[in-house]
């Protein structure tokens, strides 16, 4: 029992001084950036009923949900991500607000991790939606937003991999897949499960031509000019619809100074089953899966009673500071900004000298019990910046 006292669940994390500081400065980097561009923040319930969250569209399997529950015996789920309690949150609370809603957010969200490339169950998510606005403008809005988050928090060397859900949907509807079909191939697709998809795909009775087509859709990735090889795969007027918008919003993208970091993955898809159009995500060589990600989901929205189309991101906070780290960055711990400790005649004066050095801005700590020589020796060890000694005779030693 001692033993697991000092244990938390697995995938769960602490976050340690150091971590924790140069976290605040990337939420505090975020913040003003999702300010600056016109979204105002939110906060949802970690908590919502299982009701809100158990529906076969959304793609989360209910194993992948931390469930438990209320008073009443109600089901409860901890949120797996901020984009379904934020459609939730636009067709109740927020009905009557004036379109388009830009909202933001930095918060915790939590699924039930079983494989080992995702050790990470709780993690904070910093993003942003934009709902009521159905254009190739929204969509290239988001996705700069998206890259100038990452140049905010610092990370390196990353691409911006763009998807299209519709076209995917495209060639489901060609194949005649109900959902649950549909769900597997989603998987063995965005595992570039080429075997996988044909085995599937022969086993339905599936066209020669549709699976061909299909085996070859994990493949589509790399530069920008691979649209032009999908065009020449489909013949359905939904899959080329699908890539003159994504077409259209890469031009745009170019107004913003994005191209650079842009690639494309046309198998791409995403394990929230809600998206409908452009789907993107973050990667770098330091980190084995993407730090964020995001797209168009149109349809979300009414499933909640109020249809709005709508586009959006969330970036894991976490996976981000494990790509700075491993790109060089260095999260010292934490140093107090001044120290003072005094003899115990002294006690009423350093209380003073501490709350008036407070109210300038100063980070004061008191250091009690401490003799003037530890004092030092802490400063000079780096531990603070500034210490300050109250001695008995009334006189005051600092050390810098």
């Amino acid at each position: 029992m001692i033993h697991r006292r000092l244990q938390i669940p697995g995938g769960m994390q602490d976050t340690l001084p150091s971590e924790c500081a140069a976290k605040r400065i990337i939420e505090n980097a975020l913040r003003g950036l999702f300010a600056s561009c016109g979204y105002h923040e939110i906060e949802t319930p970690i908590l919502e009923y299982y009701d809100a969250l158990n529906d076969e569209t959304w793609g989360y399997s209910p194993e992948h949900l931390w469930k438990t529950f209320d008073g009443d015996g109600r089901v409860l789920a901890l949120r797996p991500d901020t984009t379904i309690p934020a459609a939730r949150l636009a067709a109740g609370r927020m009905r009557e607000y004036e379109l388009p809603l830009r909202i933001s957010y930095i918060q915790s969200a939590c699924k039930y991790e079983r494989d080992t490339l995702s050790m990470l169950s709780e993690q904070t998510q910093a993003g942003v939606e934009l709902m009521g606005v159905e254009s190739p403008q929204a969509d290239a809005e988001v996705i700069a937003l998206a890259v100038e988050s990452l140049r905010s928090a610092g990370v390196k060397n990353f691409q911006i991999e763009l998807g299209q859900a519709a076209f995917f949907d495209g060639f489901m509807e060609e194949a005649g897949l109900d959902l649950d079909n549909i769900a597997t191939l989603r998987k063995l697709t965005e595992e570039k499960n080429t075997l996988g998809i044909q085995m599937l795909l022969r086993k339905l009775d599936v066209s020669e031509d549709v699976t061909r087509c299909l085996t070859k859709l994990p493949l589509l990735y790399g530069p920008l000019s691979k649209i032009e090889k999908a065009r020449g795969m489909t013949t359905s007027p939904a899959c080329k619809k699908a890539l003159d918008n994504l077409e259209e919003i890469i031009e745009i993208l170019r107004l913003y100074g994005c191209a650079d970091e842009l690639t494309l993955d046309l198998g791409m898809a995403q394990e929230a089953g809600y998206y409908s159009g452009i789907v993107f995500r973050a990667q770098t060589a330091q980190v084995g899966q993407p730090i964020l990600s995001g797209g168009r989901y149109d349809g979300l929205n009414a499933r909640f009673g109020r249809p709005l189309p709508a586009v959006g991101f969330a970036m894991s906070l976490k996976l981000a500071m494990i790509a700075l780290e491993r790109q060089g960055t260095a999260f010292a711990a934490p140093v107090n900004g001044c120290e003072i400790g005094f003899d115990d005649a002294c006690r009423a004066e350093a209380v003073a000298m501490a709350q008036n050095l407070r109210s300038k801005g100063m980070q004061v700590a008191l250091a009690y019990d401490m003799t003037e020589e530890n004092l030092c020796a802490r400063q000079e060890r780096g531990l603070c910046t500034q210490a300050i000694y109250l001695r008995r005779d009334g006189s005051v030693q600092k050390y810098e």
